[in-house]
């Protein structure tokens, strides 16, 4: 063991209660990336127990099934987490999901931000010139009245 080893987030906080009470920085991550909590929650707990099936993540989180299965096919389909399909001991035939790995969601997470603050850059812009425009003929409206 290293002395730079990172605490799972499940023991500094309860899966469960993750993004619960989102702060206003955590509500934009979510909706910049469109995820919801529950998308969070599942996720910190396929980081933390790679090569889990549904059912497993479902125990972790504290939640229904069948709601697991939506937010980690929403992991899925935004690339931040893999799956396999594997048949189980008990005969059963399922997913196995595992995190993509850490530099790879940063990075993606790091590109959709910064196109995201460009797009908002140039939308302020544009109401920028709208207001100029407005106050420009504004001005010029109220000297020809004179």
């Amino acid at each position: 063991m290293t002395g730079t080893e990172i605490t799972p987030l499940a023991e500094q906080k309860e899966i469960t209660e993750i993004f619960r009470e989102p702060s206003p920085a955590q509500e934009a991550l979510l909706l910049v990336f469109n995820l919801q909590e529950s998308h969070v929650r599942a996720y910190v707990a396929v980081v933390e127990h790679p090569e889990s099936r549904v059912d497993d993540i479902a125990e972790v989180v504290d939640r229904h099934r069948r709601y697991v299965a939506k937010s980690l096919r929403a992991l899925f389909d935004a690339d931040l987490v893999a799956r396999e399909q594997r048949t189980f001991d008990s005969g059963g035939v399922g997913y196995v999901y595992w995190p993509v790995a850490p530099e790879t969601v940063k990075s993606r997470f790091q590109n959709e931000l910064r196109e995201w603050l460009t797009d908002a850059q140039t939308e302020i812009s544009k109401i920028d010139r709208r207001i100029e425009d407005d106050s420009d003929s504004l001005c010029c409206d109220s000297e020809s009245e004179e």
